[in-house]
């Protein structure tokens, strides 16, 4: 019978500690930071692969899994909206973070370099159910507040090589020919006419002439 009981009361125990430490981990407040990356020009085919470093100022800030010293890096390919991992937090405070793009290497492209400043700030909640974790995200550029770390790439933009259209040889059409006439017809004309009066000539005297000597 006490050996029932030590194991119920062990039982129990352990519930109320899995139970405390599901309670704590439900109050430890989260940050998640969107990233977008858009493209203009020419884009290449494939789309070319951008890396985004999330980078933590101080070695007190907590990081996502998988970062390597105080830098995490996520990889992407080509344009869209992805997500940095979320990072949990344990304990009240200020951390500061950078964002930035790292510069690629296509000599056709202008790869955007703003840097975010990340500051998240991780307070008790009024209500004491636990933290609360608000991030304030500003580019360098200018003091104007963000919700998302924006990165624009610029590619040169390529003009398809206008294709010429050849020439196509116009056929030489010849002027129709038309020979001058000459006065060769009408010469031919007068001498017939000539002729047709000296060979009626001609038979007039010979009739004339046999008249005459029929006479005789």
């Amino acid at each position: 019978m006490k050996k029932s009981m030590s194991l119920i009361l062990i039982i129990a125990l352990l519930c109320s500690i899995m139970m405390a430490q599901t309670a704590i981990a439900a109050e430890m407040p989260a940050v998640t930071v969107p990233v977008q990356i858009s493209l203009s020009g020419t884009v290449p085919d494939p789309a070319e692969k951008f890396v985004v470093e999330l980078v933590a100022v101080d070695e007190e800030c907590p990081m996502p899994k998988e970062t390597k010293g105080r830098i995490y890096t996520m990889e992407v390919i080509g344009a869209g909206n992805f997500g940095l991992p979320t990072i949990t937090y344990e304990n009240p405070g200020i951390y500061k973070y950078t964002i930035r793009q790292l510069a690629g290497t296509n000599p056709k492209c202008t790869y955007d370099d703003t840097v975010y400043e990340m500051t998240v700030y991780v307070t008790n909640a009024e209500d004491g159910s636990g933290l609360e974790a608000t991030a304030i995200l500003y580019p360098d550029s200018d003091g104007t507040k963000q919700i998302e770390a924006k990165f624009h790439n610029e590619y040169e933009t390529e003009t398809e090589p206008e294709t010429e259209v050849p020439e196509t040889e116009q056929p030489i059409t010849e002027p129709p020919s038309h020979n001058p006439k000459t006065g060769d017809e009408s010469n031919l004309s007068l001498y017939m006419i000539l002729i047709g009066i000296s060979g009626a000539v001609i038979v007039f005297l010979l009739a004339k002439n046999k008249r005459k000597i029929s006479k005789e």
